[in-house]
């Protein structure tokens, strides 16, 4: 089989995007954090998530313009993916006006990518071909790892019911757009020896999670030490399965995006 065309093992494309999660707006109790709000740090970390998930769709327009997009199957999945963390973001985007004076307005402000990063990142990936849908199929497991990480974390400082509700449906829909990124990586990086040198040097060069590059140093800085500070053996076991990855042992990418 073409490795441009390698299909995640008992993963369904057409049924993934037919049984997409939209909004969960309905499925919001706002009323219920007037009387048991979250904690300050929880907000500011929730904040930070929101920006992590908006940047989805930066993140897909640089992806897109690669060999990845001539795959349907890749396509399909990842515009699914952009969709439904676009509605986890809205749902954050609703938490965090439900702690705000009413009339408050949200911060929908553009993100800024570099139109000559953008070409560069184009061609380059253009004249590497099929290897890069490695590395986005990679990028994608890495990033998964980290943040369904960061969510169960942020429960476990702040156990809120409806909070708690909530980030529960989340990590539902995180699980089932992490069988597809990790199948897909594991077994592209299996093939190819090119695409595991190309991996190994494009993870080591990325600011995680993906859509850090959207927040200052010091709201990421909060982000890791807020949520694993405390948590040194975890982020060990986050890079023992970036180890797990052919060809990405020894990155230890997650100690050094701490720098605890």
């Amino acid at each position: 089989m073409d490795d441009a065309r390698i299909p995640a093992p008992g993963f369904d494309v057409r049924e993934f995007a037919r049984t997409a999660a939209g909004s969960h707006r309905d499925a919001l109790d706002l009323e219920s954090y007037r009387s048991n709000p979250v904690t300050d740090d929880t907000l500011r970390i929730l904040r930070y998530m929101q920006i992590i998930e908006r940047a989805t769709m930066t993140h897909l327009r640089s992806v897109l313009v690669t060999a990845t997009h001539k795959d349907a199957r890749i396509t399909a999945f990842l515009t699914t993916w952009a969709y439904e963390k676009y509605w986890i973001a809205d749902a954050i985007e609703q938490i965090l006006l439900a702690h705000q004076p009413e009339g408050a307005e949200p911060d929908r402000s553009p993100f800024v990518t570099p139109v000559e990063r953008t070409i560069r990142e184009s061609i380059f990936a253009n004249i590497v071909g099929v290897p890069m849908i490695a590395v986005h199929m990679a990028q994608g497991t890495v990033d998964e790892w980290i943040t369904q990480a960061a969510y169960r974390r942020l429960l476990e400082l702040d156990p809120n019911p409806q909070l708690a509700q909530t980030v529960t449906r989340f990590l539902e829909v995180k699980e089932r757009q992490l069988v597809f990124f990790e199948a897909q990586a594991r077994f592209r990086l299996e093939r190819s020896a090119q695409s595991r040198k190309l991996t190994r040097r494009r993870l080591s060069r990325m600011a995680w999670p993906i859509g850090a590059k959207a927040q200052s140093r010091a709201d990421t800085d909060f982000y890791f030490s807020h949520l694993f500070a405390d948590r040194a053996a975890l982020l060990t076991e986050l890079d023992d399965r970036v180890d797990s990855l052919p060809g990405q042992g020894g990155l230890g990418l997650f100690r050094k995006a701490a720098r605890l």
